[in-house]
C-alpha cells in the first residue's frame, strides 16, 4: 500500500481565525482532516480528465488535489493538522500558526484578482499545457472557472469590492472583453479594474475598453481613479505601455496618486498592475514598474502618506517588500499555480492580507497542472513563502 507521499499536504494561507491546506496529491480520494476540534470529511476524487492527462500517476493513490479552509480558530496559536482514512492511520501532516488581530475594529475587507488572461488557451513556456481536448460539457475554460471560482471565494470570505489588477484579456480582442464582462458581473459586489500590458498590445484601445467596461457598471481606471471605503483610500492607476512588457506611469499619474495619498486622513492602498522596481536593473522576468517611476512615486508616498501600501500582479508570483520605505506586495495569477485571490481586511489600526487557493474542484486540478509549467520550476517560483501570503501591518 502506497503511503501518503511526504510534501502532499501544506499549509498556505492563515488569518487570525482561520487557515488554509492545500493537498496535490493523497493516499486515498476519501480522507478526513482534523484541525484542532474541527473534523472535515473530503472527497478528494479528481475531475476524469484529470486523470486522462496524467495528474495522477501510478503509485500516488486515487486522491486529486485541492483545498479546504477550517474557520473559527483562535489568534496567535499553533494547530496540528491531521490526517486520517480508511487504511490510513491518523498522523500529524502539516503544523500552522494563525495570525494576530490587528488593533482596533474591522472597518471593511475587499479583495483582488490578477492576470486573468481571458481568451488564453494555452500555458508554459512551450505551450503544452491546456485544457481537455475536446473539453467535456459544463466545463468552462480554465481562465474562466479559476476566475469565477475566485470571485464567488472572496464574497463568501466577506470582501465588499473586487478589485482586478490587470491583464483581464489575453490579446485585448473585443471576445475577450465580453468574456470579461460576463465573469466580472458574477459578482455581487462592485468591481474595480485596472490595466495590463495584456490590455493594451490588440485590437481594442484601452480607453474604449474602459470606456465599454465602464458602460456595464464597473470601476474602470486607464488613468488614476479614486474610491474611498471605510478605513481606507483605494487608489488605482495605469501602469501598461503599448507594446512594451515593462511599465511605465506618466508624470501625471504619479502627481495625482501621490495627491490623493496626501489629500486624506485615511490609510492609502495603490493598486497597479506592475510592481515597483527594487533595484535599478532588472533581477527577474517579467520587468515591472520602471526603476525613474519606481523610485519617484514610492518617495512621494512615503512622504504624503506613511500609511501607504503598493499592490500589483504582473508577476504571477507571491512577494512582499519595501521599496523606498513602501511596502510593495505582488499576488500571483487566478489561473496558474498555484491559482489564488487575496483578500485585505481593514482595521482602525493596521491592515492584514491572506492569499487563498481558489477551492474549486475543477479549477485546483487545473492551477495544480501548471505547476508543471517551466520545467516544473514554477511551482517552487510562484507561491513565495507563507509570510508573503499572509501578514499584517499595523498603521
Amino acid at each position: 500500500m502506497p503511503s501518503l507521499l511526504r510534501g502532499a499536504v501544506s499549509v498556505f494561507a492563515v488569518e487570525h481565525d482561520s487557515l488554509q491546506i492545500t493537498w496535490s496529491r493523497l493516499q486515498r480520494a476519501q480522507v478526513r482532516f482534523q484541525i484542532g476540534d474541527q473534523s472535515f470529511d473530503v472527497d478528494a476524487t479528481p475531475p476524469e480528465w484529470y486523470r486522462r492527462t496524467g495528474g495522477l500517476r501510478a503509485g500516488e493513490g486515487n486522491g486529486g488535489p485541492g483545498a479546504l479552509t477550517a474557520p473559527g480558530l483562535e489568534p496567535s496559536t499553533s494547530y496540528d493538522v491531521l490526517l486520517s482514512g480508511d487504511g490510513i492511520p491518523r498522523r500529524r501532516v502539516a503544523v500552522a500558526t494563525t495570525l494576530g488581530k490587528p488593533p482596533g475594529r474591522l472597518l471593511s475587507r475587499f479583495a483582488t484578482i490578477s492576470d486573468c488572461h481571458f481568451g488564453e488557451r494555452r500555458l508554459g513556456a512551450l505551450h503544452r499545457l491546456h485544457d481537455p481536448a475536446p473539453r467535456p460539457d459544463g466545463l468552462e475554460p480554465y481562465p474562466v472557472r479559476c476566475a469565477a471560482s475566485a470571485i464567488e471565494e472572496a464574497e463568501n470570505w466577506g470582501a465588499s469590492m473586487i478589485v482586478a489588477k490587470g491583464d483581464l484579456t489575453q490579446d485585448s480582442k473585443a471576445a475577450e472583453y465580453e468574456t470579461a464582462v460576463d465573469v466580472l458581473g458574477r459578482a455581487s459586489v462592485p468591481v474595480a479594474i485596472t490595466f495590463g500590458n495584456h490590455d493594451v498590445r490588440g485590437p481594442v484601445p484601452v480607453e474604449r475598453a474602459a470606456d465599454m467596461l465602464s458602460a456595464q457598471g464597473f470601476i474602470a481606471a486607464a488613468s488614476t481613479r479614486v474610491v474611498d471605503m471605510d478605513g481606507l483610500r483605494l487608489v488605482l492607476s495605469h501602469t501598461p505601455v503599448p507594446d512594451r512588457h515593462v511599465g511605465r506611469m506618466t508624470s501625471t499619474d504619479i502627481e495625482e496618486v501621490i495627491g490623493a495619498a496626501r489629500d486624506t486622513a485615511l490609510p492609502v492602498v495603490v493598486a497597479l498592475h506592475h510592481p515597483l522596481r527594487r533595484w535599478p536593473v532588472h533581477t527577474h522576468y517579467p520587468p515591472p514598474l520602471g526603476w525613474a517611476d519606481s523610485r519617484e512615486l514610492s518617495r512621494g508616498l512615503r512622504a504624503a502618506n506613511a500609511r501607504s501600501l503598493v499592490i500589483a500582479g504582473h508577476t504571477h508570483r507571491n512577494r512582499r517588500y519595501r521599496v523606498g520605505g513602501v511596502t510593495v506586495v505582488e499576488v500571483g495569477s487566478t489561473k496558474d499555480y498555484p491559482g489564488q485571490w487575496a483578500g485585505y481586511s481593514v482595521y482602525e489600526g493596521g491592515i492584514r492580507q491572506v492569499v487563498r487557493r481558489v477551492e474549486r474542484r475543477d479549477a485546483v486540478a487545473w492551477t495544480q497542472m501548471t505547476g508543471r509549467a517551466v520545467g516544473g520550476i514554477w511551482r517552487w517560483w510562484s507561491p513565495g513563502d507563507l509570510d508573503d501570503r499572509c501578514w499584517s501591518i499595523e498603521w
